[in-house]
């Protein structure tokens, strides 16, 4: 898992368009780009037996190759593609389910398993020869799908909540694809452990189910509450905007002494939700639905005390430019950019907030962090609001998978059930590629510079993914992750920064 959450993670489909790459002696050639929005309509896979398998899928009739080492996106974790081929309970315990045909994903697939709905794919990378090759994929039932409305009733027993406008029009039942428990029940003491898939589970790590300040929220295991989902958490009055502690971070967010930071607050009727996930089958085949959210948001605004620990940080967005290595004159026709952009937000902002960027090497198989910058959160109107922007040109290349905030001296504990507190790591959710400037002038769509993802060109940490470092008897396998095989190489020999050092030291 990548422990890292979004509400909407996309592809900007920006500067796809015109140009292509050069040799070290200035030899145009073309090495065209693509990007592919569409539904999975076939996913194959190399070698079963290989937990860093290539494979391939079909998108919009085209067939892509998926190089061996890839990472899929999905809304909660990271999965290789052989994990894909472990069904809807990958990891299952005492062991990993075996990788077997089909997955489960793809309209091609045959029954029982072929999916109820198609789930959509969001690819890209370059056309290296006559082969389609990807360097990004991320898969969802839909990846911009979400619902809202007022919780109208809550059955504790099934762990779902009705949610619509309460006027008399009909309601959605949600439940958190949790299959852990780190939000309340686990899926399968809600009678829907068998219908929900747990590949596209929500984020047992970061909590993607939160107030709009990034606390962590729960659905509690009865109406009485329970330890990780205490009722007093919310008061009496089941208040909306206040500060869980013994000190107020603001007149407008009064102390709850009472409340213990340490633990999530429970979701309660009449709270406003923005939920995200997949619509399910209850019972196979009999067409009656829920939505299996892999994150929720409550209008609600919780801090913690000033200065107390833990606290909590929360990503929004966030967006990376990969640079690009500008053509010799006369065919300097495109424009590269890296830019930065984070939004995201604090429950103390009275602290300040480090910005990293999270790097990877091959045969190390720990993360290094690179601090980007610190900053203040905002004091007035969205209190606790964090934003960083950095322009075009900000040249702190290397390309990552990853950032992460953290409050400033805060240590990552775990608390709430086993959250991360004081920090957050989320996936880049959009990627800005070099754009052209001279439309038709090459004639060739502008190669994306995986290049300069180095976590892509180099390989880089160990194969961690979902059930493999919690689990009692985890997988056999840890092999290190190298660079994507083939490469979609995007025909220019030499990335650099604007300084002229490599992108990828």
């Amino acid at each position: 898992m990548y422990a890292r959450n979004k509400f909407i993670g996309s592809v900007a489909l920006v500067g796809l368009f015109v140009s292509f790459g050069f040799d070290r002696v200035g030899a145009q050639t073309p090495t065209p780009s693509f990007a592919f929005v569409g539904h999975l309509e076939r996913l194959e896979i190399a070698d079963l037996a290989d937990p860093l398998s290539a494979g391939s899928m079909v998108v919009s009739g085209t067939r892509i190759t998926l190089p061996r080492n890839l990472l899929v996106k999905l809304p909660g974790q990271y999965m290789t593609v052989n994990d894909l081929f472990r069904g809807k309970h990958p990891g299952k315990v005492p062991a990993l389910s075996a990788a077997s045909r089909p997955s489960g994903l793809a309209l091609l697939d045959s029954p029982p398993q072929k999916p109820a709905l198609p789930f959509e794919v969001e690819v890209i990378g370059n056309i290296v020869g006559a082969e389609y090759i990807a360097g990004w994929v991320s898969i969802a039932q839909v990846g911009l799908q979400t619902g809202a409305g007022f919780i109208q009733s809550i059955d504790y027993a099934t762990g779902a909540l009705m949610v619509g406008s309460g006027s008399g029009a009909s309601m959605v039942k949600v439940r958190i694809n949790d299959s852990r428990g780190t939000y309340g029940k686990p899926n399968a003491a809600k009678g829907a452990g068998s219908v929900m898939d747990d590949r596209f589970a929500a984020d047992p790590g970061n909590a993607p189910i939160v107030s709009q300040t990034g606390f962590p929220m729960c659905i509690p295991l009865s109406a009485a509450g329970d330890p990780n989902c205490p009722l007093a958490n919310r008061g009496s009055g089941n208040e909306s905007r206040f500060t869980c502690g013994p000190a107020s971070v603001d007149p407008t967010a009064p102390a709850r002494p009472t409340c213990d930071p340490g633990r999530k607050a429970p979701v309660v009727v009449g709270d406003y939700i923005t939920y995200s996930g997949m619509l399910t089958e209850e019972t196979p085949g009999a067409g009656n639905f829920f939505i299996a959210a892999h994150a929720i948001s409550t209008l609600t605004g919780i801090y913690t005390s000033p200065g107390a620990n833990p606290a909590y940080v929360f990503i929004e967005e966030a967006l990376v430019g990969t640079l690009g290595a500008p053509f010799p004159p006369p065919n300097d026709n495109q424009e590269q950019t890296s830019r930065f952009r984070l939004v995201g937000f604090t429950t103390d902002p009275t602290r300040r907030v480090d910005i990293f960027l999270i790097d990877t090497s091959q045969g190390n198989p720990d993360e290094q962090e690179r601090r980007l910058t610190t900053l203040d959160p905002q004091r007035v109107g969205q209190i606790g609001r964090i934003r960083v922007t950095l322009p075009a040109k900000a040249n702190f290349l290397p390309v990552t998978r990853d950032v992460r905030i953290r409050i400033e001296g805060h240590s990552s504990i775990k608390v709430a059930n086993g959250l991360d507190s004081g920090q957050y790591t989320a996936p880049v959710a959009e990627y800005i590629y070099p754009e052209n400037t001279r439309w038709g002038v090459p004639r060739f769509p502008i190669a994306i510079p995986f290049e300069n993802f180095c976590f892509l060109k180099q390989g880089g940490g160990t194969l961690g993914t979902l059930g493999r470092d919690e689990l009692p008897n985890p997988h056999p396998l840890r092999p290190a992750i190298g660079a994507l095989l083939p490469f979609p190489n995007s025909g220019q020999a030499t990335q650099v920064k604007a300084d002229g050092t490599s992108a990828c030291p």
